[in-house]
């Protein structure tokens, strides 16, 4: 879950253990982005087996490439279809790819798809994913569902 506020990091994922939330990320990037970031540290909460944990997130130290919050900044409709289709189909810019695999692997550790703290390994597996064409693939089909 992303906040827009660093204060809320903490208060978020403190209010899903209470609830009884097994496991969350509640997350903040530093560059003013309810979401991670490539430009700065993201400041995340770990809400696992009825703990928090505080953790910052450096995107070189995961082997990810700093880039400006700018280089990842869409458009109009058309442009951000075509971003988006790029990204799906593993063709978008490296900025964009390392930033869909940074946040998809937070997913994937909350999904219990791979193991929680395991940041290397669903970047690569997010990234192979995408290199795929595979989600390019399934919203295609999900569109033709909902027609």
């Amino acid at each position: 879950i992303g906040v827009y506020a660093p204060n809320f990091v903490e208060t978020v994922a403190r209010s899903l253990c209470l609830m009884g939330t097994p496991n969350a990320i509640v997350l903040h990037g530093r560059e003013k982005l309810d979401e991670a970031g490539l430009a700065d540290q993201t400041d995340l909460a770990l809400l696992s087996g009825g703990e928090v944990r505080l953790l910052s997130l450096n995107p070189e130290h995961l082997g990810l490439t700093p880039a400006p919050t700018e280089s990842l900044r869409g458009g109009d409709v058309a442009e951000n279809g075509a971003i988006l289709r790029n990204v799906l189909q593993g063709k978008g810019t490296p900025a964009q790819q390392d930033v869909v695999a940074l946040n998809a692997s937070l997913a994937l550790q909350v999904a219990g798809v791979i193991p929680l703290e395991d940041y290397t390994a669903g970047i690569a597996l997010a990234k192979d994913v995408m290199a795929s064409g595979a989600p390019w693939l399934k919203l295609e089909q999900l569109v033709q569902f909902l027609a």
